[in-house]
C-alpha cells in the first residue's frame, strides 16, 4: 500500500508539472509555455539560424524580454536534448568566436547549472530541440495554482472483496494560469513578460 501510494504520488506530481507547463486550458491548467497563455512572448530566430539550434544571440533577446523585477527571479527550463546546442554556443568576436557556456576546465569540469545567474532546470516536461519552449525563461512567481483539499487517497478492501483484491482512489482538484492578462507594454522599449520562449522558426 505504502509502495503503492508513494508511485502514485510521484505519478501525479509529473502531470501537474506538466500541466502547469505545457497545459491547454481544456480541462487543465493554462501552461506557461503555451499559445494560449495571453501574457507569453515569443523570440524570434536569428536569419539564417539552423534548424532545431539555440545560438548565444537568442539567449541574449530573451533575457532582453523579461520585465525588470522578473529578472531577479526567474529560471531557465530547457529539455535535455538542448544541452549539445548550450554548450557549443559561441559569440562572434572578428572572424573567430569565443565559447560562452563551457567551465573553465573545459570538458574536466562540471557543467554550468546556470545562464545569466539564473537557474538552469533540464526537464523532459519541456519541448524537444527546435520546438517552440524547448528553452524558456519564467518567473514562476506569476503564475498562481489552486488545489481543492490537496490529494485525497483512499483504500477499500471491501470494492474488490470478491476478487480478493485491494482497491485504491487517488483525488486532486487543482488549476493554474499566469496572473498576466497580456504583456506588459513599457513607457519605452518593446513587450516585456515573465514568460519567453523561442520561436521554432529557425531556418
Amino acid at each position: 500500500e505504502a509502495n503503492v501510494s508513494r508511485k502514485f504520488t510521484q505519478a501525479i506530481a509529473f502531470v501537474q508539472d506538466d500541466d502547469f507547463l505545457n497545459g491547454t486550458g481544456n480541462n487543465m491548467p493554462v501552461g506557461v509555455l503555451n499559445a494560449v497563455n495571453p501574457s507569453l512572448i515569443t523570440v524570434t530566430a536569428e536569419t539564417g539560424q539552423g534548424a532545431s539550434t539555440i545560438v548565444a544571440e537568442n539567449i541574449i533577446k530573451m533575457w532582453a524580454r523579461m520585465y525588470s523585477q522578473g529578472k531577479n527571479r526567474a529560471v531557465w527550463v530547457a529539455n535535455d536534448d538542448t544541452f549539445p546546442q548550450l554548450a557549443t554556443m559561441a559569440l562572434a568576436v572578428g572572424t573567430s568566436g569565443v565559447p560562452l557556456w563551457m567551465p573553465a576546465g573545459g570538458l574536466s569540469g562540471l557543467p554550468y547549472q546556470t545562464l545569466m545567474g539564473k537557474p538552469l532546470l533540464f526537464t523532459e516536461k519541456a519541448q524537444s530541440v527546435g520546438t517552440a519552449g524547448d528553452i524558456a525563461l519564467i518567473d514562476f512567481t506569476q503564475y498562481i495554482i489552486g488545489e481543492k483539499g490537496g490529494l485525497q487517497v483512499a483504500t477499500s478492501l471491501h470494492f474488490k472483496f470478491d476478487y480478493d483484491q485491494q482497491s485504491f482512489r487517488f483525488v486532486l482538484r487543482y488549476d493554474g494560469q499566469p496572473t498576466w492578462a497580456s504583456a506588459l507594454t513599457p513607457l519605452r522599449g518593446s513587450s516585456l513578460s515573465p514568460f519567453i520562449v523561442l520561436s521554432s522558426t529557425r531556418t
